[in-house]
């Protein structure tokens, strides 16, 4: 004798339960994840990032050194830009944060970046919006600690990008690094029409003995 088979109507309200009770588990899983990205970005505003920018150190020069600074800085780069081929041009990193502070062709880096230079090595003490390093999510936020960064120069390009990044006492965590570590802190210099005809004159830009040391293209 045949077993007596089950109704359309079960089968429907049965397809239906477990489709509820899927549905049921996805949502959970989506709030779950929701809720722990949350919980994450919570700890991300809290211990790495401020509502302020810090204050940076200001550069202990007096008034006719930093002027004799900006005078071998423009000797230099008008010579360049008039097609001739002055010696290279060094400068340490107190020199380097006094034409931050002074330079308009340095207005970018003012307030964000004050610049140590060790032996071959670039370190800095850094306050920049999290706007500008690629995080728009924690826009009204500051990026303030200290860092080693790595500077090259290829077909008149100048590229500045963090390598390391200390806040708090605490190495960035690698999530948020990989996304620092693609924002070229030198971009705005790039983009600049005045400074990039300027960029396409050198031939390198490289750290060595605790000075960054540019030299322009030989013309000929």
């Amino acid at each position: 004798m045949s077993e007596p088979q089950p109704s359309p109507q079960k089968n429907r309200r049965g397809c239906l339960f477990y489709g509820c009770i899927t549905g049921i588990v996805c949502l959970v899983a989506i709030l779950l994840a929701f809720l722990l990205g949350l919980h994450a970005l919570k700890k991300m505003l809290n211990e790495y990032t401020d509502t302020k920018p810090m204050v940076l150190p200001t550069v202990q020069m007096s008034a006719d050194q930093v002027a004799q600074v900006q005078r071998r800085v423009d000797g230099f780069r008008d010579a360049v830009r008039g097609g001739r081929t002055p010696p290279p041009l060094e400068l340490t990193g107190e020199e380097i944060d006094a034409l931050i502070e002074n330079d308009p062709d340095f207005r970018m880096l003012k307030g964000k970046l004050y610049v140590t230079i060790e032996g071959d090595q670039v370190k800095g003490q850094m306050s920049v919006p999290m706007d500008q390093v690629g995080l728009p999510f924690f826009r009204g936020r500051y990026l303030n600690g200290t860092g080693t960064f790595g500077v090259t120069f290829h077909n008149g390009i100048l590229t500045i990008l963090p390598r390391e990044v200390l806040v708090k006492g605490k190495l960035l965590p690698a999530v948020y690094m990989d996304r620092i570590r693609n924002q070229n802190l030198a971009a705005q210099a790039n983009d600049d029409p005045r400074s990039s005809v300027a960029l396409n004159r050198l031939q390198s830009i490289d750290v060595k003995d605790g000075k960054l040391i540019i030299v322009p293209k030989v013309e000929r």
